[in-house]
C-alpha cells in the first residue's frame, strides 16, 4: 500500500468527519511540550473513562470518513485497505448490535476524502486520492446507492469540508494534484438544492494537510499546515459565511501539519500536536487555545505524549478525547483541571489516520487506522 499521509481531523457539523479519540493508561507523569512551542507542565491525575474493543469492520481501512447518521448508525466509507491504496466500499456499524454490514459501493474508489451528512439525510462525498479527486457523489443510506453531482471547481484531496448553518458545504483547500503535490487555497461552497459547486473566497495561502474548526457562531477556523514549496506554518485564518471571505487572525505560537483540534465549552478552540517541518521529524507534545474573542493563541497544558496524525473530538460534558496516530494511546483534555488524563484500559494498539465519531449516547466510536501491518479492521468504545 502506498504511503499514506493524513489531513486534519476535521471539527464537527461533518468537519468532513466527526473525530474522536484513543488511549492511554500510564500513571500520572510529567509531560512537557516538545518541538518550537513554549513548553507548559501537563501531570496525568485520575483516568478519564475506558476503552474497549468492540469488534471490526469488514476491511481494514485507514484515510477513511465515519458519519453518524440520524438513525444513530455509522457510515463508514472508502480509505486504504490493507490490499488498495482507496477502495469503494461502504459500511455501517450499529451501536445497538456492534455489528457492521456492507452497505453497498461508492461510484469511485476514495481515500483522503470528506464526507458530510445532508438535512435531507443523505451524505455528500468529495473527492479522495488519485481519480477521485475530480468527482463528488451523494449517497443515500436509504437505498444503500450513490449518485454522482458535481463538478466539482478543481480536484481535491486532503481537503476539509464542513457544513454551514444555511446548509451549505465549504470545502477547502487540500492537494489539487490527486498525488499531494500542489496545495491550493480555493474554496467552493456546494448547494444540496441544486446540487452544484461554485467558487467563495480563497485563503491567504495554499494549505494541505491543515487544520480546521467551526466556531460556535459558525465562522470556521483555518490553522496551520504546509504550504506551497512544502513549508509549514503557524498562520491563521476566519472564513466568514456572511461574506464568503477569509480574514487574517493571530497565528499559531508554533508551525504545526497534520496536528488536530476542537471546541470547548466556552468557545475556545484548543489546538494540539503536529509535526513542525515535512519530514515530520519533529512531533509535538504541546497545545494551544485560540480565543475567537482576541483572535488571540496562547499555550495550553502539553498532552501526556507527542502525536500527530490523530484525531480529537469534543465530548459533551465540554472536555476533548484524543486518539491513536504516532502514540497509539487515548487522552482527554479536562478543561476543568487544565489537564490532559488517562483513559483506563487506553493501551490497545491505535493506529494512523483513525476515525473518531461521537455517537447519540455520548461515547465515541474509533474506526481503523493504519500501522506497520497495513489498516487494520478493529473497532474501538470509548465511554465518558
Amino acid at each position: 500500500m502506498k504511503r499514506i499521509r493524513r489531513r486534519w481531523p476535521h471539527a464537527r457539523g461533518s468537519m468532513n468527519r466527526a473525530v474522536a479519540a484513543l488511549l492511554l493508561l500510564p500513571l500520572p507523569l510529567l509531560a512537557t511540550s516538545c518541538g518550537n512551542g513554549p513548553q507548559v507542565t501537563s501531570t496525568g491525575g485520575p483516568t478519564a473513562g475506558s476503552l474497549v474493543a468492540v469488534g471490526k469492520m469488514t476491511i481494514g481501512r485507514s484515510l477513511h470518513t465515519a458519519t453518524l447518521l440520524p438513525t444513530s448508525e455509522v457510515l463508514l466509507t472508502g480509505g486504504g485497505t490493507p490490499d488498495l491504496p482507496a477502495t469503494r466500499s461502504v459500511e455501517i456499524f450499529d451501536p445497538a448490535t456492534g455489528l457492521t454490514r456492507r452497505a453497498g459501493d461508492m461510484k469511485v474508489a476514495r481515500a483522503e476524502h470528506t464526507a458530510t451528512l445532508l438535512a435531507d439525510r443523505t451524505v455528500l462525498i468529495v473527492g479522495g486520492l488519485g481519480p477521485a479527486a475530480n468527482s463528488a457523489e451523494i449517497y443515500d443510506p436509504a437505498s444503500e446507492s450513490s449518485t454522482f453531482v458535481g463538478p466539482l471547481t478543481e480536484p481535491r484531496s486532503d481537503h476539509v469540508a464542513v457544513q454551514l448553518d444555511d446548509g451549505h458545504v465549504l470545502i477547502l483547500g487540500g492537494d489539487i494534484s490527486g498525488v499531494g503535490a500542489t496545495p491550493t487555497a480555493g474554496a467552493e461552497l456546494y448547494d444540496p438544492v441544486t446540487g452544484t459547486f461554485t467558487p467563495t473566497g480563497r485563503m491567504s495561502i495554499a494549505r494541505a494537510p491543515f487544520g480546521v474548526v467551526r466556531l460556535p457562531d459558525g465562522r470556521i477556523l483555518v490553522a496551520g499546515g504546509t504550504t506551497t514549496g512544502k513549508q509549514v506554518v503557524a498562520s491563521a485564518e476566519i472564513y466568514d459565511p456572511g461574506t464568503g471571505q477569509f480574514t487574517s487572525t493571530g497565528s499559531l505560537l508554533t508551525t504545526r501539519r497534520k496536528h488536530a483540534g476542537a471546541v470547548l465549552s466556552d468557545g475556545t478552540v484548543l489546538i494540539m500536536g503536529g509535526t513542525t517541518d515535512r519530514t515530520d521529524s519533529t512531533v509535538l507534545q504541546s497545545a494551544e487555545s485560540f480565543d475567537p474573542a482576541t483572535g488571540r493563541f496562547q499555550a495550553s497544558a502539553a498532552m501526556r505524549s507527542p502525536r500527530f496524525k490523530f484525531t480529537a473530538v469534543s465530548l459533551p460534558d465540554g472536555s476533548i478525547l484524543v486518539a491513536g496516530g504516532s502514540e497509539e494511546t487515548v487522552e482527554v483534555f479536562d478543561p476543568r483541571a487544565g489537564q490532559f488524563r488517562a483513559v483506563a484500559n487506553g493501551q490497545q494498539g491505535l493506529r494512523l489516520f483513525p476515525t473518531a465519531t461521537l455517537l447519540a449516547d455520548g461515547s465515541v466510536l474509533i474506526a481503523g487506522g493504519y500501522s506497520g501491518n497495513g489498516s487494520q479492521p478493529t473497532l474501538w468504545r470509548y465511554a465518558p
